[in-house]
Formats: structure tokens, sequence, C-alpha cells
């Protein structure tokens, strides 16, 4: 198992760490493999540690009243898996699973705290991860309060081909359901806008390829909500 010190699948955060706090958080760490579909961690458990994805998709997800999901973002390599939570009441106030085959390092909170403390260089790296997180969901909450059915699923395609998987076409292994919990829908309604999407020939889907064909015309349906 590589370290953290020669890891090349390093979060950025950990780059103002001085070798002596790399290997401190070596120390505090282990690695994990999950396969497709397992939970990483529950709404509502105990939290311990931070989470970095090494490889693979995560999706993380608020699980409200009558099994209703609401998808509130996605983590890849190299991302860190913030658990505000830590720093309250040692509780995780949303789930993540695996997408699919998935490699993890598991930190101990405790000594990210530390770091946080302690560095100052980290810290600023560590609010300012904090803080575009927190504007990605002020983001998607205007999108799913302010706009119709056909808005939110094209800012649900814009933002997988973007920011999710950086790639036009996309393959993905998300389901019906999974883009209704990312769009604040049902799945019924989800299936219906993306067959009118794919009637205008604004979208593409073959099997789990999605391509968006007219990204301008969906960007204004994005824009008019």
């Amino acid at each position: 198992m590589t370290s953290c010190l020669h890891c090349k699948r390093r979060s950025e955060i950990f780059e103002s760490l001085s070798e002596e706090e790399l290997e401190r958080v070596d120390m505090c760490r282990v690695s994990m493999h999950y396969n497709a579909g397992e939970i990483i961690f529950k709404q509502g458990s105990p939290c311990y540690d931070f989470v970095c994805v090494t490889s693979g998709l995560v999706k993380l997800y608020i699980e409200g009243e009558n099994d209703r999901r609401l998808i509130i973002g996605f983590a890849k390599p190299v991302d860190y898996i913030f658990v505000p939570g830590a720093y309250v009441d040692k509780r995780h106030h949303f789930s993540a699973v695996a997408c699919e085959e998935t490699s993890a390092c598991l930190v101990e909170a405790d000594i990210i705290q530390n770091m946080v403390r302690t560095n100052q260089n980290f810290a600023n790296s560590f609010i300012r991860k904090i803080s575009t997180q927190a504007i990605g969901l002020f983001e998607q909450i205007a999108s799913l309060t302010h706009k119709q059915i056909p808005g939110r699923m094209a800012d649900t395609l814009i933002y997988l081909s973007g920011k999710v998987y950086s790639s036009n076409p996309f393959s993905t292994n998300l389901t019906r359901q999974d883009l209704a919990d990312i769009s604040g829908m049902t799945k019924e309604s989800a299936i219906r806008v993306l067959k009118t999407f794919k009637e205008d020939d604004l979208i593409r889907i073959d099997g789990n390829l999605i391509e968006i064909i007219n990204l301008p015309m969906l960007e204004t349906i994005s824009r008019n909500g």
C-alpha cells in the first residue's frame, strides 16, 4: 500500500502538509475497497473518518421520509468527502454509496481536525473546499425550487457531463431513479422529460451511454427553467 507521502492519488488539500504531517496522516488512515452499491457510510451513523476517493465514483445523498432520496453530489478521484458532522454532533448527515467499484482512504477525523488547527495553509484549503461544496448545494437548491422539470433535468445532464464524468458522451451506470433523485422529481417524470429531450434531438441515449447533442439549447432550457 502506497504511503500518503508518495501517493499520486492524493487530494490537493494535502499539498500544504509537510512530510512529517503526511506521515502522521498515513499512520491514521486505512485503505478500503467497495463494490458497486456498497455503503461507505450511512446517514445518522457515527462519524469517525474523512473519506478520500482514490478510484471509482461515490454517490452522496440525503435520506428523507418514505424512502425518498435527494442526491446532493458525487465524489470521484481525488475528491475528499467532507463530513460536517465531525465538527458538530459526530454523526453523518448524508449517506455515501459506491456507484461502481471504488477505492478510498479513510482518515481519522481527529488527525484532520488537528491539522486544521496547526497548519494555516491546510486550514485555508480545507475551508475553500467546504465553501465550494456549499456553493454547489446553494445552486442545486435554487434549481430545485425555482425551475420546472425540464430545467432541472437539463441542469442534471449538464452537471453530469461537465463536472462528474468530464465527457460528452458519457457512460454511466446511474439509473433513471438516480437521475430523478438528482433532479428532485419522480422516476416517471424523469423518464418523460428524457423521452422529450430525445424526441427533440437534444440528447441521445444508447444503453448506459448519454450524449448531449444540442448543448446550447439544453443550456437555454436550464436558464429559462
